[in-house]
Parts: C-alpha cells; sequence; structure tokens
C-alpha cells in the first residue's frame, strides 16, 4: 500500500510585496505643482545611466488640490523643459532597511515649454479634488538606465496637484 503524500500549504506572495521584502521597493512624491493657463507642470521618474538597474514602475498617482480638472500626458524619455528638481520626498517602502532608492524623482513646479522628443503615449483627465492612480502596473512598465517616465500637467485654470511614483529595483529583468 503507497502512502499518501500530505499537501504542503503554498504561500503566493504579490512581487512588489516581495520585493519591499527585500528592501527594493521604494516611493517618491513631487512638491505642490502649481500651473495653468500660460504655464505647465511636471514629473518624473529618472533611471540615472550608470545606476546598473532597472526600475519596475509598481504605480503612479497624481493628486488635484483644486476643484478646476486638468489633463496629465504620459511620456517615456521625453525631455523636460526648465530646471530639474531633485524631490526628497523619496523613501524605502520597507522600514527595517535603510537603502536609498537608485531612481530619481524630478519635478519642475512651474514651466512654459512642453517636452521635447520621448514618446507620448498615453493621456488622463484628474477631476478637481481628486486622486488618480494608475492601478497596479506591478512592474510592467521597465525603466532601463539612462531613461525615464514623464508626466506632464497642463490646465487652463490655476491648478495645485502632486505626482507621486512607487517602484522597486533590481540589477535583472528576470
Amino acid at each position: 500500500m503507497k502512502k499518501k503524500r500530505k499537501a504542503r500549504p503554498v504561500v503566493n506572495i504579490v512581487n512588489p510585496a516581495f520585493q519591499s521584502s527585500r528592501g527594493r521597493s521604494f516611493a517618491g512624491t513631487s512638491n505642490i505643482l502649481t500651473f495653468g493657463g500660460n504655464t505647465f507642470a511636471w514629473a518624473r521618474l529618472v533611471n540615472p545611466s550608470r545606476s546598473k538597474v532597472n526600475l519596475f514602475l509598481d504605480f503612479f498617482n497624481i493628486t488635484n488640490f483644486s476643484k478646476h480638472p486638468f489633463s496629465a500626458f504620459f511620456f517615456i524619455d521625453a525631455i523636460p523643459p526648465g530646471r530639474r528638481i531633485r524631490t526628497k520626498n523619496v523613501t524605502n517602502l520597507n522600514t527595517n532597511v535603510n537603502t536609498l532608492p537608485r531612481g530619481v524623482v524630478q519635478f519642475n513646479p512651474s514651466v512654459r515649454r512642453k517636452p521635447v522628443g520621448g514618446v507620448n503615449y498615453s493621456e488622463r483627465r484628474v477631476p478637481g479634488n481628486e486622486s488618480v492612480t494608475s492601478g497596479q502596473i506591478s512592474g510592467k512598465v521597465i525603466i532601463g538606465p539612462g531613461n525615464s517616465i514623464l508626466i506632464f500637467l497642463t490646465s487652463s485654470s490655476m491648478t495645485k496637484a502632486r505626482v507621486g511614483f512607487e517602484w522597486w529595483e533590481r540589477k535583472t529583468i528576470f
């Protein structure tokens, strides 16, 4: 008579939670962006060319602090207008780890020109006094060294907003 094998429990951990447990997940937000009429704003997640890692975008969040809706345009590898301000609002999502990310969140709260080059791959309308999130991108957008994803904001009325990103970092794709 054959021995019956006992079933072993299996735990399914989603990849973002696994990456966070390894100290590889990060979050960063822009400062408040003020734009409208003849001015625009932008925020982007940049992977420096010498980082030696890939950035896997988990999700983004755009918060509109005004009553006026605005448009958000998404670019891959566009050159942003104006000065590039590096945010200090970046953290490791595993509070047991002190590692800082290699990825950089940059922004400019008020510019008069539009991005140059890159690929404009999507647009979203952000309603007044609401936040829009991407849902779980879960690493499907991979930002290699020297590349970036930029969110460009436009409005006909003066508007205040903030952009946030969450991502994890790994040297290899698989």
